[in-house]
């Protein structure tokens, strides 16, 4: 593949993740059929220090101190965005130091999976959860990022810990260093 050609599928394939995450709002098939109207689709800025991209694989591989922003912050080492066969995104999946951060809420982990369709985030590698003052910690927490649902399921022989604070006020005050996204970790 040419130079240019690689740049211009680099640049298509960028361009596609633009338009992914919960956002985005009906399918292909809908603004085809004209069943449902069409709603924009939020661009998500990423930021790393490096971008892979392989067309017959279908996946772009974004690496190093990995930031994605749209309706919520994604932060990892690794971010890692697979496509169907209509170019259309089918998961992403972020691992290595993953931080999670929609308004007051705040999740980290090892490991992110995020299902496009569902518009869930499901975080694994001794994932713990915070909401102002209140925190969470299980062996998987599922996020539903279209409503305020959490899904917390314990350790293997263990159960649940979760610590609720009885004030429910959040502070605008500086954010726990654990769930910092943006900035180099």
């Amino acid at each position: 593949m040419s130079p240019s050609k690689t740049v211009r599928f680099s640049a298509v394939f960028c361009l596609s993740l633009l338009f992914l995450s919960y956002g985005i709002r009906g399918s292909a098939e809908d603004a085809k059929t004209k069943e449902a109207p069409a709603v924009l689709k939020k661009p998500v800025t990423v930021i790393s220090d490096t971008m892979d991209a392989d067309r017959k694989q279908r996946v772009v591989v974004f690496r190093g101190n990995v930031y994605a922003k749209e309706d919520f912050d994604l932060c990892g080492d690794v971010l890692t965005v697979y496509y169907d066969e209509a170019d259309e995104t089918k998961e992403i999946v972020a691992a290595g130091n993953v931080r999670i951060v929609q308004g007051d809420k705040r999740a980290r982990g090892e490991k992110a999976v995020y299902d496009r369709e569902k518009k869930a985030v499901v975080i694994t590698g001794k994932p713990s959860a915070m909401q102002c003052a209140d925190v969470v910690d299980g062996e998987k927490i599922t996020f539903h990022l279209d409503s305020d649902r959490m899904i917390v399921e314990g350790r293997t022989g263990e159960r649940v810990k979760a610590t609720i604070n009885p004030k429910k006020e959040c502070s605008e005050g500086p954010e726990r260093e654990e769930f910092k996204c943006g900035a180099a970790r």
